[in-house]
């Protein structure tokens, strides 16, 4: 069968256009892997170019074995001299094979996301920087920004309009340093260091324009500023290069990517040529007029449309609920009544835009015995902050529960650890007493009125400081859930273990925010039970 036989023309024209630059937008569904992996094929089939002198980088390396499997349906074994590979993968290799030429160690080390974060926990303290105002990863993606944008920390220390900024670059200079001390890159040097070399080398990057004779990018729309001009480098001598991309799909703004990559890719190679992919293999005309009425008011768009030959389809139903729990309601419904029409459950996804509004279709779900997996994300009862919240309220109602207490009693942190927890234990067992008990004889203990003659008990002073606070804010909450609703006993326990403040000192701001948000929800969930006692509400 001919590389061509499968495609329609603007596949292939995509796929026939050899020499110089190339622009495909490809939209959602248009099959923009096949045109790809055919194209590559086509450029060593027809066009006789050698494998090896074609690159083609893709954004994760599952999407780089996915293409290099479809290249080899059509090549064989000489799909492995292809060059292929995410932008770090192919960048640290050009940058081992070099690193004597530009002052590197040809064993340098990637630092992980987990190794950043220990030099930049060592530069915060060095420096006296105060973590509570400035963490330590909002630091680290300021400078990982600056390098997406090829910025140096004398470059950043030379524009800063605020003290974030002179922080910042105060922190990238001596984070620069840690890197060079370990003989380490981290994964916005591997792409900012072959930029470099290309650029300030003219033999090296001669050399590589020589031997990729043909470049591809894949995903182009989410490319940063650095990874843009890698490609342009390697690209600069023969201009044969294929972006391949859709400003539709780019999301990754918030990760430096930069939109104006492809869309101002004809002023850049003003020769381009610009192919649309509209034709959609997956979805329904309903399904794509519905979205291309999302995004047609977006001003940083090329202007297309999406067509198939699917048909139109089932009409989009919406529908408009009164609150979150009528909402949820309807989703159950509708998935039970489908699925008692012929529909397998594995048809249906429930998609919500943040995690706390899991829970109210989460508890329909259940309550209408339906089964069902989060999928990326952890179930509304099982995320730690609910299961912290949930302990101290059943903590309040019943102080017995050791399960409770041995998740609350260093939450917030109070520096009571598994070990002092087993010495109480240990005590407990001894005197055959309940935990609780056994903190009531320890904090009479604390105060020199031991009620019972009772071995003494066997904690550190600051240790027993602690635990006998955290039995006077137990007592406080037992006092509170004697008297009040679920929803003031839950409030109290925010306020009175100041819960908020943990959270945001615990995470990093986005992860802080969304658990808050969780928090919030679960205030909502426990306000519709305040005309129950907090005992009887809790065994709901």
């Amino acid at each position: 069968m001919s590389i061509l036989d499968d495609l329609n023309p603007p596949q292939r024209a995509a796929v026939e256009t050899v020499e110089g630059p190339l622009l495909i937008l490809a939209g959602p569904g248009s099959g923009k892997t096949r045109v790809i992996a055919h194209r590559i094929a086509y450029l060593v089939d027809v066009a006789e170019v050698t494998p090896w002198r074609i690159l083609a980088v893709t954004f994760t390396n599952k999407a780089a074995r996915e293409m290099r499997s479809r290249v080899e349906a059509h090549l064989d074994d000489r799909a492995r001299e292809l060059v292929l590979g995410t932008f770090h993968s192919i960048c640290a290799r050009l940058l081992r094979v070099e690193a004597e030429r530009i002052g590197l160690s040809r064993s340098f080390n990637i630092f992980d996301d987990a190794d950043q974060m220990t030099l930049m926990k060592r530069v915060v303290t060095e420096l006296g920087i105060d973590t509570k105002r400035f963490k330590e990863r909002a630091l680290l993606s300021a400078i990982s920004r600056a390098k997406s944008e090829l910025r140096t920390a004398e470059e950043c220390a030379r524009s800063t309009s605020d003290y974030f900024q002179e922080l910042v670059a105060r922190c990238y200079e001596r984070y620069d340093e840690l890197l060079a001390e370990n003989s380490a890159l981290d994964f916005d040097d591997l792409i900012m260091k072959t930029v470099e070399m290309l650029r300030d080398n003219n033999w090296i990057r001669e050399k590589y324009q020589d031997r990729f004779l043909h470049v591809l990018v894949d995903e182009f729309q989410d490319t940063n500023v650095a990874q843009y001009q890698l490609a342009r480098l390697l690209a600069g001598k023969h201009g044969n290069i294929c972006v391949v991309g859709d400003p539709d799909q780019s999301i990754y703004s918030w990760r430096s990517a930069d939109i104006r990559n492809i869309l101002d890719f004809e002023r850049d190679f003003p020769q381009a040529r610009i192919v649309l992919l509209e034709q959609n293999y997956r979805s329904t005309q309903t399904i794509l007029d519905a979205a291309h009425a999302v995004i047609a008011g977006s001003k940083e768009r090329v202007q297309r449309s999406l067509w198939t030959d699917r048909g139109t389809g089932e009409p989009i139903v919406t529908y408009e609920a009164y609150d979150e729990e009528e909402e949820a309601s309807f989703v159950a419904h509708e998935i039970r009544s489908l699925s008692e029409n012929g529909h397998e459950l594995g048809d249906f996804a429930v998609m919500y835009r943040t995690n706390a509004q899991s829970r109210a279709i989460e508890e329909a779900l259940i309550a209408g015995g339906i089964p069902y997996q989060i999928v990326g994300g952890t179930r509304f009862y099982e995320r730690r902050e609910i299961k912290d919240l949930l302990a101290y309220l059943r903590l309040a109602q019943n102080p017995f529960d050791v399960v409770s207490f041995t998740r609350v009693v260093n939450v917030p942190g109070r520096g009571i650890g598994a070990k002092t927890i087993a010495e109480l234990e240990r005590w407990a067992k001894r005197l055959d007493v309940p935990l609780y008990t056994a903190l009531q004889l320890l904090a009479e203990q604390e105060a020199g009125k031991p009620a019972m003659p009772v071995e003494r008990h066997p904690i550190a002073a600051r240790q027993a400081k602690v635990l006998v606070e955290f039995l006077q804010l137990l007592d406080d909450l037992i006092a509170v859930s004697a008297k009040n609703s679920l929803s003031t006993l839950l409030d109290a326990v925010l306020e009175r273990t100041a819960y908020r403040r943990y959270v945001f000192a615990e995470f990093e701001e986005d992860d802080a925010e969304e658990r808050w948000a969780n928090v919030g929800e679960l205030q909502n969930v426990v306000s519709g039970y305040d005309g129950i006692a907090p005992e009887s509400a809790l065994m709901t």
